[in-house]
């Protein structure tokens, strides 16, 4: 982890600093191992693209309550920390009146390191979530025996939809969405279609208006 600038301050119990490569895991991982209660700030770039600004209150290593800021693009609760760079703050102490379901940091923890994995062997082939696929016509032809997660992303690849809104459409995580679409494209079902950029703000904020641990089976 790149902590350049991290400061633990124990006279106003702040942890803050900034963070690369993807490593918001360790940020977490310290947090837990100092069996945290407090209020966590990440802002940073995401690695699916996009900006992500959110507060987690987390009490006893288990997160609480998630405010997300308005624009960040998110479809599962492991967007919001696989974070490529950004900056990060934790003020211990910190507690919150409203709490949502608890989540163990730990879990999220497990959650992001097998995301980050499986996205940095995927992204040079996949690239953009905003890119659009469609189904092959001269595809494989050998028979395929596909998951139902599968088969939901494959009936959405009509041209049109990208993979971001797929995602979200399937109720399905930007990492699961990938993964389905990765296999197509090996096996030579899929491939990326030129069509004009769509906005993504509607969207966006009807994903906000969920609430964030409807997300937290998404990954």
């Amino acid at each position: 982890m790149d902590m350049r600038h991290t400061l633990w301050n124990w006279g106003s119990r702040m942890l803050e600093g900034k963070f690369g490569n993807c490593q918001v895991d360790e940020v977490l991982q310290t947090i837990v191992q100092g069996k945290g209660t407090g209020r966590l700030n990440l802002e940073g770039t995401s690695i699916f693209g996009g900006r992500v600004q959110a507060t987690f209150y987390i009490e006893d290593s288990r997160i609480v309550h998630v405010e997300v800021g308005i624009g960040t693009a998110y479809s599962s609760l492991v967007d919001l920390f696989s974070l490529r760079e950004g900056n990060f703050s934790f003020a211990s102490g910190e507690t919150v009146k409203n709490r949502d379901q608890s989540v163990p940091v730990a879990d999220i923890i497990l959650q992001v390191t097998a995301a980050l994995d499986e996205w940095n062997s995927m992204r040079q082939r996949l690239g953009s979530l905003d890119a659009v696929y469609a189904l092959r016509a001269d595809g494989a032809t050998k028979d395929l025996t596909l998951t139902r997660e599968q088969w939901q992303v494959m009936a959405s690849l009509d041209g049109k939809a990208s993979l971001r809104e797929i995602a979200r459409k399937t109720g399905k995580g930007s990492v699961a969405v990938s993964k389905a679409l990765y296999g197509f494209i090996e096996a030579g079902l899929a491939a990326e279609v030129d069509v004009p950029a769509i906005s993504q703000d509607a969207e966006r904020e009807q994903l906000q208006r969920r609430g964030f641990f409807g997300l937290w089976s998404r990954k």
